[in-house]
């Protein structure tokens, strides 16, 4: 794959984001973590093209809330005391 350098204007904000991604997934590798990001939209793109293709309607934000509420991890409580039994 070849690459090609580019310049972009990004805000501040999600520049910040983006270092702080580098340097926890990627070693520091800013252009990594925005190849990962491109990547990502793609993928979801799509996927919703699949799903428009199949006829699965959209979800409203009441309904996204509730799944993504579901995926939550279950973390397990740390220290503090145990309850009474």
């Amino acid at each position: 794959m070849s690459s090609h350098k580019i310049s972009v204007t990004i805000d501040a904000a999600d520049l910040s984001w983006l270092r702080r991604r580098a340097k926890s997934v990627h070693g520091g590798n800013l252009s990594a973590a925005i190849s990962e990001a491109a990547r990502t939209l793609r993928r979801q793109e799509s996927l919703r093209a699949f799903l428009d293709e199949e006829g699965v309607p959209r979800l409203g934000a009441a309904e996204l809330a509730e799944i993504q509420s579901e995926w939550q991890p279950v973390r397990p409580r740390r220290g503090g005391r145990r309850p009474a039994a």
